[in-house]
C-alpha cells in the first residue's frame, strides 16, 4: 500500500561532505527501576548528522528510538556522553544560553492529537514561542507572523482562531510543523510525524517536509517505522536494536546491501506489491530482550541465525564493512556470513522495503 506513496526524494546521494550540525557522542540514558537496577534506554549512541541532509533512525518500538531524541534535546537528561549542535555543547549550557541553542532545534512530535493544547487557539499555540522569545512587539505582529507560518505549511489565515479539535489529524500535523518553525530552525526532529496518518495524509506531509528542506535548507533527524518512508526521504539511516546503532549507512547502501541480520530481517519482512508473491518467509522469532536486563554479548544473539559463542560472550562495536563503502559500519561478528546467506532475502528484500511498516 506504501508503494503507491507519491514522496518527494530529498537527495539519495552517496557523497555527504558538508560539516555536521549535530554530533552525538557516546551517549547514554538509563532509567531506574522501583524493583533495582537500570533499564538501558540508550546505549553507547554515537552519529553525526551533515548540514542540510536527512537522518534517519529505523527500529521495532521500544528500541530507544524517541528517547534519543528526546535526549539530544535535553527533554531528557543523560546518563553520559555528549551532544554538540553547530560545535556547541548542548549538555554543558547554562539555561539562558540553552534557550538560545533551542531556537535552532525543534521538535514534531507523532501524535498531532496529543501534541496540541486543546484549550489554545491556533495563534496561541504557533505563536506562543515567538512570544517567549520576544521575536514579535504586538500581539499584530505575532497574528501576521502566525498567518505567515500557517499559509507556507498550507493552511489558511481564517484558520488562526480555531481550536485543535476542529481540524483533521493531518491538518494538525500541519499545526505542529507551524509550531516547529516559528523559530526559524536549523534542525527538526521529526518524530515518527506521519504513522498516525491516513496513507494519503501521510505523502502530503513527507512532500510538505522535503519542500520545506529545500526552501529552507533544514536538516532533519527522522525517526520512522516505515522503512518505505526513510528509504525515500533519508541520506543516511541507522538502525537501533535494545538502544544501540547496530548499522548505520547511506540509505541506498544499507537498502541495497543490509549486514547485519535483524536489518536484513527487517527488510525481510516487506510486504511485497504482488498478490500472487508468497508471503515471506519468517526470519525473526521471539521478542527483544527486556532492557533492564540485556543478554550477555550481541544482544541480538538470541534471535540471530548466525549466533556463535562469540556472540554470546562479546559485544560487537561498530566497524567498517569490506564491500559497504566506508560510511558503511555494522556491529556483527558474522556480518559476511550473514550477507553471503540467503537467510536475510538479500537485495531482493531490499528492494521491497515499500510497503514495510515495523510497528
Amino acid at each position: 500500500m506504501m508503494g503507491s506513496m507519491m514522496v518527494v526524494s530529498v537527495s539519495n546521494a552517496e557523497p555527504i561532505a558538508a560539516e555536521p550540525i549535530l554530533r552525538v557522542r557516546d551517549l547514554c540514558t538509563y532509567f531506574p527501576v522501583r524493583a533495582g537496577g537500570e533499564v538501558h534506554a540508550v546505549e553507547h549512541v554515537s552519529f553525526e548528522v551533515a548540514r542540510g541532509s536527512a537522518f534517519g533512525l529505523v527500529g521495532e518500538s521500544g528500541c530507544g528510538k524517541s528517547t534519543l531524541a528526546r535526549t539530544i534535546l535535553r527533554l531528557i537528561p543523560a546518563t553520559s556522553g555528549a551532544v554538540e549542535f553547530d560545535g556547541q555543547p548542548v549538555f554543558d549550557l547554562s539555561a539562558g544560553a540553552l534557550r538560545g541553542v533551542r531556537r535552532k532545534m525543534q521538535i514534531v512530535f507523532q501524535d498531532p492529537v496529543s501534541s496540541l493544547n486543546p484549550r489554545m487557539t491556533i495563534e496561541q499555540i504557533v505563536g506562543e514561542a515567538l512570544s517567549v522569545h520576544r521575536l514579535v512587539a504586538n500581539r499584530a505582529e505575532r497574528r501576521r507572523r502566525v498567518a505567515g507560518l500557517l499559509a507556507r505549511v498550507g493552511l489558511g489565515a481564517d484558520d488562526i482562531d480555531r481550536y485543535p479539535h476542529e481540524f483533521s489529524g493531518g491538518q494538525r500535523q500541519r499545526i505542529g510543523i507551524a509550531r516547529a518553525l516559528a523559530l526559524e530552525p536549523e534542525l527538526i526532529v521529526c518524530d515518527e510525524p506521519v504513522s498516525a496518518l491516513d496513507v494519503s495524509i501521510q505523502s502530503q506531509i513527507l512532500n510538505l517536509l522535503a519542500d520545506l528542506q529545500d526552501e529552507l535548507h533544514l536538516s532533519y533527524l527522522f525517526i520512522a517505522h516505515d522503512l518505505a518512508v526513510v528509504r525515500h526521504f533519508c541520506d543516511e539511516v541507522a538502525v537501533m536494536y535494545l538502544g544501540r546503532i547496530v548499522e548505520q549507512a547511506p540509505a541506498k547502501t544499507l537498502f541495497d546491501s543490509p549486514r547485519h541480520p535483524y536489518t536484513q530481517a527487517l527488510l525481510a519482512a516487506a510486504t511485497r506489491p504482488d498478490p500472487n508473491a508468497p508471503p515471506p518467509r519468517a526470519v525473526l522469532a521471539g521478542e527483544p530482550p527486556n532492557p533492564a536486563d540485556p543478554p550477555p554479548g550481541c544482544a541480538f544473539h538470541p534471535r540471530c541465525a548466525y549466533a556463535t559463542e562469540r556472540c554470546r560472550r562479546e559485544r560487537p562495536a561498530l566497524a567498517r564493512t569490506g564491500a559497504g563503502g566506508p560510511r558503511h559500519v555494522v556491529a556483527c561478528w558474522a556480518a559476511e556470513d550473514a550477507c553471503d546467506s540467503d537467510v536475510g532475502a538479500g537485495r531482493g528484500a531490499a528492494q521491497s522495503a515499500d510497503g514495510l511498516n515495523l510497528a
